[in-house]
């Protein structure tokens, strides 16, 4: 069974991806098993070591100033590699999952395996806010406004990397706002992806975050070069904690080849 297979995603967002048209393949495609992984983090770390890599990541401090200074840290283990964590208010509601898989993955770019962690889904909310009646305040797939703690998340999770020993960890945003907030710290592994998507953050540098997204999944959004709506497409985002790996992937060809199509691609408002 392939680490793409089973996910947390949103039924009709399941099966959104092809493992096929990926530059990276799951090469150990069989999940192991363990009694007595309920409560361990990839069957190696306990919740006590979770709750303090989350500390040495800001979370909690992060939380505490949102409105939630008690909360529960749980992890749901599915298999050695496979596992939910969530951060939750002393009511049981939850502020915060991810579920998280460990593999090794082939990249096609260089013929080469490393171990690395695939952000399965990722879910941060405020529930004291409630849920807003007008979903044109809330992003595609939101119940709740979100707690604005990406980068406390994204230290967690390549803290965890270290720890295991992983050369990094990549995501698949299945939506154009999702990619916008990995972006600081991940980058696509297709130079043509991430050219295409620097281009589309130039041409709407103006626009409103949830409008520009909200007209690109609705089909709103020109693409100048083949006078056809822009189509969102998937592809990986990679954040390397392995400077070999980094290097690699993202050499003078990738990063002249972004700047190339990031400067030349246009894109407007489909009035």
């Amino acid at each position: 069974m392939s680490i793409f297979s089973g996910s947390d995603k949103a039924p009709a967002g399941q099966s959104y991806i092809d493992p096929e048209a990926l530059g990276l393949i799951d090469v150990n495609r069989e999940f192991k098993t363990h009694l007595g992984i309920e409560d361990t983090l990839f069957n190696r770390f306990s919740s006590k070591e979770v709750e303090e890599l989350l500390q040495e990541s800001g979370m909690f401090e992060m939380l505490s100033m949102r409105g939630f200074q008690k909360t529960q840290v749980e992890i749901h283990g599915i298999s050695e590699v496979d596992n939910r964590i969530f951060i939750k208010t002393e009511e049981k509601e939850i502020l915060v999952h991810m579920r998280l898989k460990f593999s090794d993955f082939l990249f096609k770019k260089i013929g080469q395996s490393f171990p690395m962690i695939y952000i399965d889904w990722l879910l941060s909310q405020n529930v004291r806010l409630g849920k807003l009646g007008d979903k044109k305040k809330l992003f595609e797939g939101q119940e709740y406004p979100g707690l604005n703690i990406m980068n406390e998340i994204t230290h967690f999770i390549r803290l965890l990397s270290g720890k295991m020993g992983a050369a990094g960890a990549f995501n698949i945003p299945e939506y154009f706002h999702d990619a916008v907030l990995f972006h600081k710290n991940f980058r696509f592994l297709s130079e043509e992806k991430e050219g295409e998507f620097r281009a589309m953050l130039r041409c709407f540098k103006k626009e409103n975050l949830r409008s520009l997204s909200g007209a690109i999944h609705s089909g709103k959004i020109l693409d100048r070069d083949s006078s056809q709506p822009y189509t969102w497409t998937y592809g990986e985002m990679v954040s390397c904690t392995n400077s070999y790996l980094e290097k690699s992937l993202f050499d003078e060809h990738y990063d002249s080849m972004v700047a190339r199509i990031s400067k030349t691609r246009e894109f407007s408002r489909i009035e």
